[in-house]
């Protein structure tokens, strides 16, 4: 099997990983944590951007969500 990764909508493999700007990075929190752990945690969301169709693929680091979590 493969460990190449595969556009979500149109199954290519022409894929490159980005970071998505804005006026500040953007990050993920927890809907359900503290108020300190808010102003102090965030999850950088990454993506992988597809060249073939242009599809965008958003994700985060699973392990650090968790921790902030429990860190609530």
């Amino acid at each position: 099997m493969s460990d190449k990764k595969k556009c979500l909508r149109c199954g290519g493999t022409n894929l490159v990983s980005s970071d998505l700007q804005s006026t500040g990075k953007l990050y993920a929190r927890p809907k359900h944590a503290k108020l300190l752990t808010i102003f102090t945690t965030g999850v950088l969301v990454n993506g992988d951007v597809c060249f073939d169709c242009g599809h965008v693929d958003l994700f985060v680091d699973v392990d650090k969500i968790k921790s902030a979590l429990r860190e609530s």
